[in-house]
């Protein structure tokens, strides 16, 4: 199919998408035609827009957010179809702690995690969720249903009480039991075999501040692991390394082909492809913005050192700036956060933050064939934004959805 949409989670300007807006853009795509059209909805008093999820209709979407809220919102037109604090069920025990992902199980139908459980939401009946059972590892991340539709995988944060999280969950839906699969490193971000209950987890490797403080984390420069992970035996099959010289530092979108494993290294601005025969053979598309262009996007480069000046005290942490820069190859700007293939698999699009665009390859073989600008962030607050302030919309988080396509 040559039509289909492309959803951006939105957090606003800025390093910590914990703290920032929260929308979505939309970007429908007509390859046939080489037509792309851009639509973009902030949702007012929310933050922190984080992941969003299409049911397999087209009908229903869910805004995931650092806000506490249950937000959801209709696809073809973007506009809010109800929201829900989370708050009634539970207070989080850490600023980071909300419904950030979902995994829908029917049209109407949505599983999410609540303090240390996992609940089941009916759109028509957002007050009275079923308790599912306990999630067990610190705080589940990314959370997709395998497609066998038995299992939900899940990665988990590192968190300021528990420590690092190093693990992983399976929850089997027939049972409500949950299983841990221990890691050397913490990872946040998966992806799906086509076929298989076998997922993919690529690392995120922070560092907390202070008193194990995950809230503002800064890079960790270690090796990066990509974990081959088997549903109904819970066990690490196959993994590969990323040598800490490499790039390949904080992760987001994961795509599973037949072929090969595809995630966006946000920091290190790649994306890296890792075939799937082996899970040995590491390739890269570079898309780190040199220093001549960069020029075009100064106001978010020096917004993002300024954040990140703010974060850490400097003069105690001339070690930790070295390592973010050796991390991001010298550059001020973000990398990419959504990774889409398209339906047919003849397109992959990459959106990236710094740019603030979407970048549409021809696929498998990547070369660039469209760059699609988005709207600066102050045309949506002018009131409170300037001609000099950071024009990222943010990205982060994305899904593909051919039904909702009129």
């Amino acid at each position: 199919m040559s039509t289909f949409d492309m959803f951006i989670a939105l957090d606003g300007h800025g390093l910590n998408g914990f703290e920032g807006f929260a929308g979505v853009a939309r970007l429908r795509a007509d390859t046939e035609r080489d037509h792309y059209d851009v639509r973009v909805k902030f949702f007012d008093g929310i933050a922190g827009g984080h992941a969003t999820q299409i049911n397999p209709q087209g009908t229903l979407a869910y805004l995931g957010n650092l806000s506490q809220t249950l937000l959801l919102y209709d696809p073809r037109t973007l506009e809010e179809v109800a929201r829900l604090s989370t708050l009634r069920f539970a207070a989080p025990d850490v600023v980071y702690s909300s419904q950030t992902h979902v995994a829908w199980l029917g049209e109407r139908t949505f599983v999410t995690v609540i303090g240390p459980d996992f609940y089941r939401f009916e759109v028509d009946d957002l007050e009275n969720p079923t308790r599912l059972g306990p999630h067990c590892v610190t705080l589940p991340h990314a959370l997709k249903r395998s497609p066998s539709g038995r299992y939900l995988f899940y990665g988990a944060m590192d968190h300021d009480k528990k420590g690092y999280a190093n693990q992983v969950g399976i929850y089997d839906l027939e049972t409500d039991q949950a299983r841990v699969v221990a890691l050397p490193a913490t990872a946040w971000h998966l992806g799906l075999h086509p076929s298989k209950d076998i997922f993919y987890a690529p690392t995120q490797r922070c560092s907390p501040q202070g008193d194990m403080e995950f809230a503002e984390y800064t890079m960790a420069h270690y090796k990066n692991y990509l974990f081959e992970i088997d549903g109904p035996s819970a066990k690490v099959l196959r993994h590969a390394a990323i040598p800490k010289d490499l790039p390949g530092f904080l992760t987001s979108d994961v795509i599973v082909t037949d072929d090969e494993v595809l995630y966006n290294c946000c920091a290190s601005s790649v994306i890296a492809r890792i075939d799937l025969a082996t899970l040995s053979h590491v390739r890269y598309i570079d898309e780190r913005v040199g220093a001549l262009s960069s020029m075009r996007y100064l106001r978010s480069g020096l917004s993002n050192l300024a954040e990140s000046l703010s974060r850490v005290n400097l003069p105690d942490a001339l070690h930790t700036f070295a390592k973010s820069l050796r991390i991001t190859r010298g550059s001020l700007l973000d990398g990419s956060y959504g990774l889409q293939l398209s339906p047919d698999k003849t397109r992959l699009l990459s959106a990236h933050r710094g740019r603030n665009q979407v970048i549409v390859y021809s696929y498998p073989d990547c070369r660039v064939l469209r760059r699609v600008d988005f709207p600066p962030l102050r045309r949506f607050f002018p009131e409170h934004l300037g001609l000099l302030d950071d024009t990222r919309l943010g990205f982060h988080h994305s899904a593909m959805s051919c039904a909702t396509v009129a």
